[in-house]
């Protein structure tokens, strides 16, 4: 049954040599696979974003004494590490201020936590958009670039093996004095 299972997967195999013949269709998946590396790596700066944001936000504003009137609702989304990256990851990925708004007067007396959230919000969600867009956008455009190359050492190639071939042909003819073959000599 194991081998049977094996040689499945090896018919499987064929389809992406099939891949590498179709041009347009490899470079789409080698993309595919370029967004893929540089989502995870706008992954990691992302986790590592929010885990230092998290450690601002639980050292400012999770730990406020009780008599705070914002208080219970600070130590509910910033009370430790976890749940402020949870509460910051939301913010990021669907930013909803009016939350915050809605409690009487918090942005208003902590003008750092409005800039704060603010500057998040816009980093966050737009800044890493841009990055992740502009990486993808570069590698495609690399690899355009060196297909684009392949084809120039193709022309050349074909324009080499002409020119020695029209070498060659001219060596063979018979030449008058002044360096010129009849019609009937090249025929």
């Amino acid at each position: 049954a194991t081998l049977f299972r094996i040689i499945r997967l090896l018919r499987i195999m064929r389809l992406f040599r099939i891949v590498k013949f179709l041009k347009q269709l490899y470079l789409l998946a080698f993309g595919f696979v370029e967004a893929i590396q540089a989502m995870f790596w706008v992954t990691i700066l992302m986790s590592v974003v929010l885990y230092v944001c998290s450690i601002v936000m639980v050292r400012t504003c999770g730990r406020l004494p009780n008599d705070d009137p914002h208080a219970e609702f600070l130590h509910e989304h910033f009370g430790n590490i976890r749940t402020s990256m949870i509460t910051l990851f939301v913010l990021m990925s669907s930013p909803n201020l009016p939350l915050y708004m809605e409690q009487e007067g918090l942005l208003w007396q902590r003008p750092l936590l409005l800039m704060f959230l603010i500057a998040f919000v816009i980093i966050g969600s737009f800044g890493m958009i841009a990055l992740l867009t502009g990486v993808i956008s570069e590698s495609m455009f690399e690899k355009n670039e060196m297909r684009l190359e392949e084809h120039r050492i193709e022309r050349d190639l074909k324009r080499e093996k002409l020119r020695k071939g029209c070498d060659a042909l001219y060596s063979t003819l018979d030449l008058d004095l002044d360096g010129e073959a009849t019609r009937s000599d090249v025929e």
